[in-house]
């Protein structure tokens, strides 16, 4: 078993601490208020280099669809073999649109072929498959490109093998958002020009901060937080990060201590947030009325993120969820509401909100049956958001751990994995019938199931 430091705890002198600074990262575009940071630092590059641009009324749209004319746009804005045309390269692309120059580059430099009516439909949306072939292809990377359904795998296999984008953040033939296309080229475009590796954080090479952190800034209001990193922590090897949520009922200090992930999750670093007390001494990490995308503490999971990425060397591509009881429906609706950003959520008794993922995110889903205080339907509910988000098939094989009943299943996109869980253990460890308890067993198989995400 290896030692941990235990940076932080429930020790006065921590609590004299002020909440660490965080430069919090630029707001391009006014309605990126509730997007995940990367997607903003990414519009914020590419508006500087003046490749992206907003509409007229200074919006960006960031979950709306791209098309195929915009997407050439940003690819080619500011490429010296882009020029004025006189004369359609594609019926449908009149020399008077917009769009003609870039669409027309791309053609000539055989980036783009069109449909066998000699159309190329530049208000088509772009999925990502045809996104990632796009940009390669534009920057000068040889694919030997296959044919039939799986045309696309070389494209993906190339994007992973230079570790730009890991093929688990994103389903192929998912449309494109405007927010996860500035993504995309951002990162190719960092690694082109500076050769910088997306999945490293600003903190690689930094080395450790003195005093560890244990608060960040959300909204003016002090949040706490408790952080664990590895003993063997060195600042040139980015380390996966796990976001661990207590209960209703529990302290994050509770759950610290019974989710065993510590003990089990020795290569990660882990932090543990507080959720607001209420009046009556339970816990709460959202405000009524509060619609999923802008569940308050979302902007409290992305500050601790923001943070620990600017003072930690963090693996940006294996970024993880972890929760209990109402943790549990708050792990679940981050890794919905930041899917392709979280790499994967692990949670025990708890739902989720159930609403439009933004990209795939692994689940492993455990839940007994029996429990009186979360609804087994919940579970149910979430298992198929996830499944069909990262489009899986419901045809299932014994994976493991059996010891929880598990199961998984077959063909999900880009082994973003649904692994589901029905477990028979009814009683916590003091022999109490308490079939709403945490497994003892299941901080190590989460850990594992974290790492089994490629």
């Amino acid at each position: 078993m290896q030692m941990k430091r235990v940076l932080t705890g429930f020790l006065a002198a921590v609590c004299l601490l002020q909440a660490s600074p965080l430069a919090a990262a630029p707001m391009p575009f006014p309605d990126m208020t509730h997007t995940w940071f990367r997607y903003r630092e990414a519009a914020d590059y590419l508006k500087n280099k003046d490749v992206l641009g907003g509409y007229p009324d200074g919006t960006f749209k960031p979950t709306a669809t791209i098309n195929r004319a915009e997407l050439l746009k940003i690819v080619f804005k500011g490429r010296s073999d882009v020029v004025p045309v006189t004369r359609r390269c594609f019926s449908d692309v009149s020399p008077r649109e917009w769009f003609a120059p870039y669409v027309c580059a791309a053609k000539n430099r055989g980036i783009v072929d069109g449909y066998s009516n000699g159309t190329f439909k530049p208000d088509e949306a772009v999925n990502f498959a045809e996104a990632i072939k796009i940009i390669l292809n534009a920057y000068g990377h040889d694919v030997a490109e296959t044919s039939g359904a799986d045309w696309y795998k070389p494209y993906a296999a190339e994007l992973e093998r230079l570790e730009l984008m890991p093929q688990h953040s994103y389903v192929p033939w998912a449309p494109l958002t405007r927010e996860r296309a500035a993504d995309l080229l951002w990162r190719v475009l960092r690694f082109e020009d500076e050769r910088v590796i997306p999945r490293l954080s600003p903190g690689c090479n930094k080395g450790a901060p003195s005093m560890a952190p244990s608060s960040v800034q959300v909204n003016g209001i002090r949040r706490d937080f408790l952080l664990t990193v590895p003993g063997r922590y060195v600042s040139h090897d980015p380390a996966p990060l796990i976001v661990a949520f207590h209960g209703r009922t529990n302290s994050n200090s509770q759950v610290r201590s019974y989710m065993r992930l510590d003990r089990e999750a020795t290569d990660s670093i882990i932090a543990y947030p507080a959720a607001i007390q209420n009046s009556n001494g339970t816990y709460s990490w959202t405000d009524p009325g509060n619609k999923a995308y802008e569940i308050r503490d979302i902007a409290f999971f992305d500050a601790i993120v923001e943070k620990l990425s600017t003072d930690y060397c963090i693996d940006m591509d294996r970024i993880s969820v972890a929760g209990h009881s109402l943790g549990a429906w708050m792990a679940n609706s981050i890794a919905c509401t930041r899917g392709g950003a979280v790499m994967a959520s692990a949670t025990v008794g708890g739902d989720t909100v159930i609403t439009k993922c933004a990209g795939p995110a692994a689940a492993m889903i455990i839940h007994n049956p029996k429990d009186n205080l979360a609804p087994f339907s919940g579970a149910e509910q979430v298992r198929k958001l996830r499944t069909e988000t990262n489009f899986c098939s419901w045809e299932m094989e014994n994976s493991g751990p059996s010891e929880l009943n598990c199961t998984t299943h077959k063909h999900c996109a880009g082994g973003s994995d649904v692994v589901f869980c029905p477990h028979t253990q009814d009683t916590d460890e003091r022999g109490k019938f308490y079939p709403h308890t945490w497994p003892r067993s299941a901080g190590g198989f989460i850990a594992d199931f974290f790492t089994s995400v490629k």
